[in-house]
């Protein structure tokens, strides 16, 4: 939550919804999940936006992680499965994703797809996200690098954190 809007992931929703206010009807995709931002006026909350990702397939568990800071959202999705090429491209199980919406006004728009710089399947990258300002930092508990470098996966599960900084609407890796 933040000031008068407040974020909540439903990992487990299943519509095939995609992108911003997509249509809930269709219940076709286990577990793809959503983030539902509502807000408050008074005493009354009132729901504002559902957001999906643009493309989204069953089990990614969208709104696994969700966080705010003023007009920015960061929701991961830890089950998402891209080798980070492009987002249906679905070669690394589990691999993870973490996704940015901007607010203009009313209106929520996705701004950034985030995957790690050595993502690997079972990172699950996008299972914890922060963000303050112009930054955010996402988890990823699956992550197996022993800390030597990139590649060096002998740690299993040994877990990561990321950290992106933006600028104008371009989200960089740095660190």
């Amino acid at each position: 939550i933040n000031n008068d809007t407040a974020i909540v992931g439903a990992a487990g929703e299943r519509s095939g919804a995609t992108g911003v206010n997509g249509d809930q009807s269709n219940n076709d995709l286990v577990a793809a999940g959503a983030a539902y931002v509502f807000v408050r006026s008074g005493t009354t909350w009132t729901q504002q936006a559902v957001l999906t990702a643009a493309v989204r397939d069953a089990y990614d568990l969208f709104g696994g992680a969700v966080a705010i800071d003023g007009d920015t959202i960061i929701v991961g999705a830890y089950g998402e499965d891209s080798n980070g090429s492009a987002p249906t491209n679905n070669d690394l199980t589990s691999s993870g994703a973490a996704y940015v919406f901007t607010r203009s006004g009313t209106s929520w728009t996705q701004e950034g797809y985030l995957k790690a710089s050595n993502l690997g399947a079972g990172d699950s990258f996008g299972t914890s996200v922060g963000i303050d300002g112009d930054a955010v930092i996402v988890g990823a508990t699956g992550e197996s690098s022993d800390g030597s470098g990139p590649g060096n996966d002998t740690a299993l599960n040994a877990g990561a954190a990321y950290i992106f900084t933006r600028s104008g609407t371009s989200w960089t890796q740095v660190a």
